[in-house]
């Protein structure tokens, strides 16, 4: 084993001593202190441990606060150290997996040896009975005797399996963590060059698919080696009892069976493997289309996503659909291997000549049957999850293998590193790359002093950002030296990264508090005031994911304060000016980075395209096209430039010197809803009776389950009658021979049918509530992605998908035919006894009643892990998405921490759904067990009277069900918490649609040419953003004539943002008063996608989605490739596209990452030039671009936008002194709507 250095700097750090724990926190867990002492054995026995928590669970609905304390062992820290020091480049996960975990699994899998033992008691038990009631001296005490072993035997089999169970389960739940937690770690440690070879998508299936295989198979592996050993003894028993010749013809099917369930297992696992690739592909862009829901709707982009959404569906499904069909197959040789064995060999005895009689062909028949359940059932499950191990084992090595992040400077001698010199920077003749070898950035010779402030500018798409990922060693350094000389790295993005947490949190990042410090960053941030206005909370006020109730400047100096937070020796800040109005701008310059800032002391690297603040660096570094300029600096006429502009607005900043921010700071995020603990009947109906077979599809899925019992039961029952005819001379005549055979035939031929139909009828109803999933999502409102974080939304496109994709057919189909098999079983039973009915029927009642005790539980239980699972992966999805700036703040041990107590949570979940299952399977085995015992008794005071046949049937029957019932409960148990996910799934398909149909007054028909003007009024309008907050915006009245361009200006969340969303319908009309009238049409009756498909943005943070540049341009194919050449003309990117070999077809990486903040911004300016509209909304458009291509900008509004009505929203007011009025806002209402000279003159 070899060490790995990053993951294990990271690990060492946060290994956690079992010794150093007191008694109280030792024994946390009450599954612990159960185990912690032999004397305790009848807690562990019994489930005992649990019981507090199933009444608790019965009486209400649980929160994480009720959940138990998690087992030292069990702990997610102390299992990743146990991964912490094995190399995967030179090895595999499943042999990892192996070497770590498989004593822990041999001493789980213990007591499969006495409980295979006492399955197979069982049918010699039967045999037993029935030689002593055929034999006239045979004694009744020993009948009694046996009988009553059989009545223990059955429940003291289940205490056995569901304990070893339990034992698998936890093994299996160890290695579900452990994986999990070593995915997250390496993930922390990746370079962003690696993150290019796999999305958050193929990551989250990782952990969501992949890792599960593995807790699987825990499961079944066991179970696997125990159906074999239990085949060569059931065949040594075979022969003794029906001889050897006869057994050798009916296990000339084994090998038969398991070749064929290889060649299976091989198919299966092929079309698992395309699935899984394109759940991931599905998985991606829901994520994606879940971080971009605002430029979604913005664009009315909503059908082409869901369009690109559902083609990936229809293919998965594909996938899917292919797999049952061996799935199915695997199914129909389980459930009918014990008939198809009683047809070869009795067949071959009958043809033979052997004697058929009673006491050896229902104890053969009851082998067979212990066979089907161990051997049939769990080698062909072990055999499938084999095969899918192995690819899920190749994905996480490929994960594993991606190249991590490690120091560029590594390549340099160990001389050349001075830690007297922190804080500067050398670079020497060195090339940068994203891709392999080919070179993105490249710097010939460059020295930055400790202590220096550094100007890093250059035109968009430069490298500017490039250049600081390359310092951070996220790049590949492919040749030259870098030098940082071991210094500590603080690193502000361009693109603020903000978790959901507290507003503190955002800036500690889980960081020790230093109340000195952090009062000094807040100010420096001109943080001050907007914490003023949070109300009593404060700085504890809880921040949406992506900062979705934050300003975009706001989330910009959170961003920068918690890179301020960080005492480094180097501060990198990418462009975190932009996002604010010049006033807070120059104010945070002055207080951060200028001569008197707080940062005075330190090697500042400022990247930005404001020159104005270039003014008193002691070094600027000017990019192109990915080099630095041998000039190394800028002209400073261009800084004089700026500064002159500067000087003619001053007068109109000065509007926003004690403006604060109005912005709701309401928590937004709220609590999951708890899916409601009532039967999942209708769920389940509108799963099976989805289009396009619907009712009438449903109905005849009845009739075959039914049809194929019938044949089944009937075949059983025929054996009987065909022994009872053979008489003394025990030769079964051919006609009763053939009929039998025909049975069995018919029952094999309609199982493979009904097992067939089952999966295509579920497959639809899958694919059903996945599109009304998708529909429901597509049209829900801003505020549902708002209050949801991501990876709860994605959980159910994910993992919820995965449960009834995957583990809800088979679980579902093996729970109705096992109850099939049970009422079955109890019709012959009372069809031969009809004295029995009242007692059976006594029986099914208190079972019924068990049950709906359990069952309760359970959904709650269940619904419970469900909701502590999402956190988990709300971690992963949010980290990785600040994956640069948790690695530079080495944050890395808080966020493993995190992670760790997260899945902690959902273990002790884990295991009160595991423990109350199992339970549940003990208890209904114990009452079951006493329909057994009933018709033992039944039938030993009645065999003078009864025919020998019908008793053994009966006896054979009662068997089943004591084995079958319990079964066909606990699965429909499982199947029952599985629907949970179905609900979940459902729940939203019925998310209220944002499209009211314009409220009581109902829809204006607009024609397809409207606004043919462009004239805005609004008119006493009035918007919050929540029924419980204040108003963002009040009373606002004023009047855009047709083609005015209007500025609009105000601090930081004055309610700039919030007219906006007023014309785009972001809001429930129940938080708005007025109205605002496009064309003299109030828009509130205009149809939704009508009113945004009409009117042209180009947002504050650009978005693209995965695909080519051309679909990020136009999804609809609307336009023509000369005109969107044309465009990008415009906007000068047609020479960089050109470039690439693809042209318009050149790939775009998620969120656009293939290309500059910059660049992106541009792209969506090349839409709106694209979308002819009359109305066009810019929020701070050129925020991110450089001056030179500001002004070309600048000149394609007046030019390619003139006719148009025009409202911008500004930070760096020269954008609006041209334009023809500017509407001021502060505290939300409108303190003034002129031209610019007279605003400037009124303030003067």
């Amino acid at each position: 084993m070899h060490k790995v250095d990053e993951s294990s700097s990271l690990l060492n750090k946060k290994k956690v001593s079992c010794a150093t724990n007191d008694y109280h926190q030792h024994y946390s867990s009450s599954l612990e202190w159960t185990e912690s002492s032999w004397t305790r054995f009848l807690h562990a026995l019994f489930w005992w441990w649990i019981k507090p928590m199933l009444y608790k669970g019965y009486k209400q609905q649980l929160t994480t606060d009720d959940l138990d304390g998690v087992p030292q062992i069990d702990k997610a820290l102390l299992l990743l150290e146990r991964l912490s020091s094995y190399d995967w480049s030179s090895t595999t996960t499943w042999r990892i997996v192996y070497k770590e975990f498989w004593k822990d699994y041999v001493f789980a899998s213990i007591l499969i040896i006495p409980r295979m033992i006492t399955s197979i008691s069982q049918p010699l038990l039967l045999r037993q009975i029935l030689l002593n009631i055929m034999n006239e001296k045979g004694s009744n005490t020993a009948s009694y005797m046996y009988a009553v072993l059989l009545f223990i035997s059955a429940p003291a089999l289940m205490f056995m399996h569901r304990h070893s169970m339990f034992r698998l389960g936890r093994i299996g739940g160890r290695i579900l963590n452990t994986l999990t937690m070593i995915i997250y770690t390496h993930a922390l440690s990746l370079k962003s060059v690696s993150l290019k070879e796999m999305n958050t998508g193929q990551v989250i299936n990782l952990i969501t698919n992949d890792v599960s295989q593995f807790e699987e198979l825990c499961l079944y592996l066991a179970n696997f080696f125990e159906g074999i050993i239990e085949t060569i003894i059931i065949f040594i028993l075979l022969c003794w009892i029906m001889k050897p010749i006869p057994t050798l013809c009916g296990y000339a099917l084994f090998p038969v069976f398991i070749l064929f369930q290889l060649y299976i297992s091989q198919k299966f696992s092929r079309y698992h493997e395309i699935t899984v690739i394109r759940t991931d592909k599905r998985v991606e862009a829901f994520k994606e289309f879940i971080n971009g829901c605002h430029i979604a709707k913005m664009y009315n982009w909503e059908k082409s996503l869901g369009d690109r959404i559902v083609e990936m569906r229809d293919n998965e499904s594909a996938s899917i659909r292919r797999a049952s069909l061996y799935r199915a197959l695997n199914m129909t040789i389980f459930f009918m291997s014990a008939s198809l064995f009683a047809l070869t060999t009795f067949g071959s005895a009958w043809f033979l000549g052997y004697p058929l009689t009673i006491d050896n062909t229902f104890p053969a028949l009851a082998l067979f049957s212990v066979m089907r359940v161990h051997a049939m059932y769990y080698i062909p499950l072990a055999i499938e999850k084999l095969s899918v191990i192995k690819s899920a084992s190749r994905r996480i090595d490929s994960f594993m293998r991606l190249t991590m992040k490690q120091d560029n400077q590594s390549r340099l001698p160990m001389s050349l590193i001075n830690e007297q010199e922190k804080g500067n920077i050398m670079i020497s003749n060195a090339s940068f790359s994203w891709h392999e070898d080919t070179r993105f950035l490249s710097v010939s010779n460059l020295t930055i002093k400790k202590g220096a402030l550094v100007g890093i500018v250059g035109p968009v798409g430069s490298g500017k950002s490039s250049f600081f990922a390359a310092i951070l060693g996220e790049m590949n350094l492919i040749n030259g030296l870098l030098n940082t000389n071991n210094s500590s790295f603080a690193y502000a993005a361009q693109s603020p990264w903000i978790i959901e947490d507290t507003f503190r949190n955002n800036i500690l990042l889980n960081r020790p508090l230093d109340q000195q410090r952090y009062r000094y960053v807040i100010h420096a941030c001109c943080l001050d005031d907007d914490i003023s206005i949070f109300g009593p909370i404060e700085d504890r006020i809880m921040i949406g994911e992506n900062g979705f109730n934050l300003s975009g400047g706001q989330r910009a100096r959170v961003s920068l304060a918690r890179a301020l937070y960080t005492d480094a020796d180097i501060y990198l800040l990418d462009d975190p000016l932009s996002a604010v109005d010049r006033k807070v701008a120059k104010q945070i310059y002055e207080r951060c980075l200028g001569p008197f800032g707080l940062l005075r002391n330190k090697t500042r690297l400022l990247a930005t395209h404001q020159t104005e603040f270039l003014n008193e660096t002691d070094q600027i570094i000017f990019l192109s096209h990915g080099h630095v300029d041998q000039r190394n600096c800028l002209n400073e006429s261009i800084i004089r430039e700026n500064n002159s502009n500067e000087n003619e607005t001053s007068k109109l900043v000065s509007l926003l010197d004690d403006n604060i921010s109005i912005d709701n700071f309401r928590p937004i995020v709220t609590d999951e809803k708890l899916i409601d603990d009532s039967s999942m009947f209708s769920t389940l109906y509108h799963l099976c009776s989805a289009p396009p077979f619907s009712k009438n599809g449903f109905c005849i899925l009845i009739i075959v389950l039914l049809l194929g019992e019938a044949l089944n039961s009937g075949s059983n029952y025929w054996l009987s009658i065909c022994l009872k005819q053979s008489g003394t001379n025990q030769q079964i005549s051919l006609k009763y021979a053939f009929i039998y055979f025909c049975l069995i035939i018919a029952a094999v031929i309609l199982d493979v049918v009904r097992t067939n139909y089952y999966f295509t009828i579920i497959i639809n109803g899958s694919n059903s509530l996945h599109k009304k999933m998708l529909r429901g999502l597509l049209h829900a409102s801003i505020q549902f992605f708002e209050s949801n974080p991501s990876g709860r939304i994605l959980n159910r496109a994910s993992k919820d998908q995965y449960v009834i994709d995957e583990l809800l057919p088979v679980t579902l189909l093996n729970g109705v035919k096992a109850l099939l098999l049970t009422l079955g079983s109890l019709f012959i039973i009372c069809f031969i006894d009809k004295s029995l009915f009242h007692v059976l029927l006594i029986i099914v009642i208190g079972s019924c009643l068990i049950t709906y005790f359990y069952q309760r539980c359970l959904r709650r239980f269940k619904t419970l892990e469900t909701t502590t699972r999402n956190p988990v992966y709300a971690l992963f999805s949010s980290s990785f998405d600040g994956l640069p700036t948790i690695r530079s703040l080495k944050a890395e041990n808080s966020f493993i921490q995190l992670i760790a107590d997260r899945i902690d949570k959902r273990t002790s979940a884990y295991f009160l759904v595991q423990a109350a299952s199992q339970l549940f399977s003990i208890t209904m085995s114990i009452f079951s067990s006493f329909i057994l015992i009933v018709t033992s008794v039944r039938i030993i005071q009645s065999h003078e009277r009864v025919e020998a046949s019908t008793a053994a049937l009966r006896l054979m029957n009662a068997m089943f069900v004591s084995l079958w019932f319990q079964w066909a409960l606990r699965e429909l148990s499982e199947s029952d918490i599985m629907m949970i996910s179905a609900k979940r799934i459902d729940e939203y398909s019925r998310l209220p649609s944002e499209e009211d149909r314009g409220g009581h007054k109902g829809l204006v028909k607009a024609s397809s040419e409207w606004p043919t003007e462009g004239k805005i009024k609004f008119r006493n309008y009035s918007l919050r953003h929540r029924l419980n907050s204040e108003y963002a915006i009040r009373d606002i009245n004023f009047c855009i004539e047709s083609g005015q361009k209007i500025g609009i200006i105000g601090r930081t969340g004055a309610g700039k943002s919030s007219i906006f969303k007023g014309l785009f319908r972001f809001v429930h009309r129940s938080c708005v008063d007025g109205e605002i009238l496009i064309d003299n049409i109030d828009i509130s009756r205009i149809a939704l996608n009508h009113l945004r498909s009409h009117i042209s943005v180009i947002p504050q943070q650009p978005i693209l989605f995965s695909g080519t540049l051309r679909y990020n341009l136009d999804p609809f194919n609307h336009y023509s490739d000369e005109e969107c050449w044309k465009a990008l003309a415009d906007v000068q990117l047609k020479q960089f596209v050109s470039n690439h070999s693809a042209g318009l077809l050149m790939s775009i990486d998620k969120s656009g990452k293939t290309l500059s903040i910059g660049q992106c911004q541009l792209v969506c300016i090349a839409r709106a030039i694209l979308k002819k509209s009359k109305i066009l909304l810019i929020d701070e458009a050129t925020a991110n671009v450089d001056q030179e291509t500001d002004d070309i900008i600048q000149a394609v509004f007046r030019d390619k936008f003139q006719d148009r009505t025009i409202l911008t929203i500004a930070h760096r007011l020269h954008t609006v002194a041209r334009h023809d009025r500017i509407l001021v806002l502060d505290r939300g209402t409108m303190v003034n709507f002129d031209t610019p000279a007279n605003i400037l003159h009124s303030y003067y």
